[in-house]
């Protein structure tokens, strides 16, 4: 269970309710009104399809700027540059020197600010450090997953454009799972012992008290043995970059190289989180149509807030200096949505000096399969539902915006809005899209012979047509994006893949708004979710 372990406080069944209660609200007003004033309720469709007409044009554009930002970011060999950090002052005048040069707007840009982060990294010249002082520990969540896909996350490791002897793999171990994950972790440590720094297996015990059953537990079990690890081998915390990953969980070639380069070159790099974009694709050919655009729609959203940075928030694999680890108590043991919740632990701590940078290498994923369609789509429900409990954070981030005086009003304000109106248009934007337009139509006849009544479905089908601008940005990133295509599927694969996207207004109602309305229902009602691993299949 979640919530009966975090801390108690008056008020917090208030806050716990709350949500959920706006959302339901939201919901059944346009019912009740479609008979006593269906006016509003049409001129309310009018409004908030216009307002999700500016929001798709915007998002798209967000979009198309993450795509280019992270295609750039993929070509660059951050290892070079790392090396060529090493004498700063030649490098900071060669990057002076490029700016100059460059006369593309996006690239000229792009440098700018890669200057503006030197600048102030010359002003902190105690700061700069060598990138060889700084090792790298990634840490895999393991419960039963197949060996051949923990294989392929530790291969992407090996095979980076960045030194396997600076690489520390942690496998952190649930004893709840049995003998036989234990047995084969030891069996991949005989074969990758020499090719990394080191492999470190640590076993979470069950049944520890207070605790629920997830990845935060066994996280932070990892982490309280691999802080003696650090001491024992007399390693500084803060020359340590911990990136926590789901098993299943490929890094890109560049990325350690970039991730390194984030932190170096941030002089409050342990006030920062260093978040990649999470493709979904280690077997995105072999899904479901509709959960292919459900796995895109996760990746499109956060290359949206990459691109949005001051907005960000952590979200599954992720990067911190062991040295913020160390400061935030590692992870939090009493709450399913543990990534997010690390992003406010550290805000709070460092009293709102904390933020997000984008690491636009991204890291791969697999998308939710199983072995038959009903199996699969169920399992995505529940994925979305889990990632849709993080409203469960609401409560414990009212409660410490009240304690942290030192945080600036404005900050809290934002905060708190955020993740309320987050939770709210979740559950809510697709169903009133959909359906509140024909409600007061269905259910008040009178309403019909009204002026309003008569051209609204066409005012509001109009503006829903352009919204497919944004579908169409979507559809040609989603198809560049794509790997290779396996060779048993012809290209009349891809063709399939680029019409499915008629399916999202489907999937955002099946696999976005009934599974938010169903985790606040849950915690309104105090019937709290427990951590459900999804399942990961051998397919590679």
């Amino acid at each position: 269970m979640s919530s009966p372990y975090a801390p108690n406080f008056r008020g917090r069944r208030f806050l716990e309710v709350l949500p959920g209660t706006i959302t339901w609200i939201i919901l059944i007003s346009p019912f009740i009104l479609s008979f006593i004033r269906p006016y509003w309720v049409a001129v309310f469709v009018i409004i908030f399809d216009f307002y999700w007409l500016l929001k798709s044009l915007n998002m798209g554009g967000h979009l198309l700027s993450g795509y280019l930002h992270m295609r750039r970011d993929q070509r660059i060999d951050w290892l070079d540059r790392l090396k060529r950090m090493e004498n700063f002052d030649n490098y900071f005048a060669e990057t002076k020197r490029l700016y100059e040069k460059v006369i593309v707007p996006f690239s000229k840009r792009k440098l700018g600010f890669e200057l503006e982060e030197l600048k102030d990294l010359e002003r902190h010249k105690g700061e700069i450090i060598n990138w060889q002082e700084i090792d790298h520990a990634v840490f895999l969540a393991v419960y039963k997953e197949p060996k051949e896909v923990l294989e392929a996350s530790i291969d992407s490791l090996k095979n980076s454009n960045y030194p396997s002897q600076k690489v520390i793999i942690v496998m952190a171990m649930e004893e709840r799972a049995g003998g036989e994950p234990l047995a084969m972790a030891r069996r991949l440590k005989e074969k990758y012992q020499e090719i990394f720094k080191d492999f470190l297996i640590f076993v979470h015990p069950d049944g520890i008290a207070g605790e629920i059953k997830g990845k935060g537990s066994n996280l932070y079990h990892s982490g309280l043995e691999f802080q003696k690890y650090c001491d024992e081998n007399d390693i500084r915390y803060d020359r340590v970059i911990v990136s926590a990953f789901d098993c299943d969980t490929r890094v890109s070639p560049e990325y350690l190289g970039c991730v390194t380069y984030k932190y170096i070159i941030n002089p409050d790099r342990i006030h920062r989180t260093y978040q990649p974009i999470p493709l979904y694709s280690n077997n995105i050919w072999h899904v479901p149509a509709i959960n292919r655009i459900v796995s895109f729609g996760s990746t499109f959203w956060q290359m949206i807030e990459a691109t949005r940075s001051y907005r960000m928030v952590n979200f599954s694999s992720q990067a911190m200096s062991f040295q913020t680890l160390v400061d935030i108590n590692f992870w939090d043991r009493t709450i399913v949505s543990e990534d997010s919740k690390q992003y406010y632990r550290a805000f709070f701590r460092y009293g709102g000096n904390h933020r997000c940078v984008p690491i636009l290498t991204p890291v791969y994923m697999d998308a939710v399969q199983a072995d038959n369609l009903w199996t699969t789509l169920k399992n995505q429900y529940l994925q979305k539902r889990r990632w849709a409990w993080g409203v469960e954070h609401f409560p414990y981030l009212i409660r410490e915006c009240a304690l942290h005086k030192e945080v600036p009003l404005s900050q809290r304000l934002v905060l708190i809005y955020r993740i309320l109106n987050g939770h709210i248009s979740w559950s809510t934007a697709s169903l009133l899209i959909a359906l509140v337009g024909w409600i007061p139509l269905i259910l008040n006849p009178r309403f019909h012979t009204t002026v309003i009544a008569m051209n609204m479905p066409t005012f509001a089908r109009n503006l829903l047509i352009l919204t497919w601008i944004g579908l169409v940005v979507s559809a040609i990133i989603s198809t560049l994006l794509l790997p290779s295509r396996p060779k048993n599927f012809g290209r009349w694969k891809t063709f399939v893949f680029v019409i499915s996207w008629v399916l999202v207004p489907i999937s955002a109602i099946f696999f976005g708004s009934i599974p938010a309305i169903d985790a606040q229902t849950h915690l309104m009602f105090k019937k709290y979710l427990g951590f459900w691993v999804t399942p990961k299949e051998a397919r590679t």
